[in-house]
């Protein structure tokens, strides 16, 4: 009886290793600095020292307003005037025209962003990827 017992709890243990619940479907990059794939964290630490120069109320180039408040209306689901694409389409960053214009893909409209370098490190562009693939949520 006590062999069955011992059988039962290691096959229960053993078919439980692993089994942890539902993880996120990717890690969230946190760049140097603490930048992290949450709205208010790219509008303080990119948007505001780095684009809102030419992108603020007084200075918008293109018509966008990238000021603290506004960002998020003026990009998610947001058409182009310059291409065929959303600004931000949320769980889908390689279609979302603000990845190519701070990536510089060909086909863009213009300069790559910021004009005025220096350009964006990656890992602020993977952070920026990551948030608008987590849904670009105004957080």
């Amino acid at each position: 009886m006590n062999v069955r017992v011992y059988a039962s709890l290691l096959l229960l243990v053993g078919s439980t290793v692993g089994c942890g619940g539902d993880s996120p479907t990717s890690p969230s990059p946190t760049a140097p600095g603490g930048l992290a794939p949450r709205l208010s964290s790219i509008q303080s630490m990119i948007f505001n020292p780095r684009c809102i120069e030419h992108h603020g109320d007084h200075a918008t180039e293109a018509g966008l307003d990238l000021t603290t408040g506004n960002a998020f209306a003026n990009l998610v689901n947001v058409r182009s005037v310059q291409v065929a694409l959303n600004l931000v389409t949320p769980n889908d960053a390689e279609n979302s025209y603000l990845i190519h214009k701070i990536d510089g893909r060909t086909g863009i409209v213009g300069d790559r962003m910021p004009p005025d370098g220096p350009f964006l490190t990656t890992a602020q562009i993977d952070v920026i990827r990551q948030w608008i693939n987590n849904g670009a949520p105004n957080n």
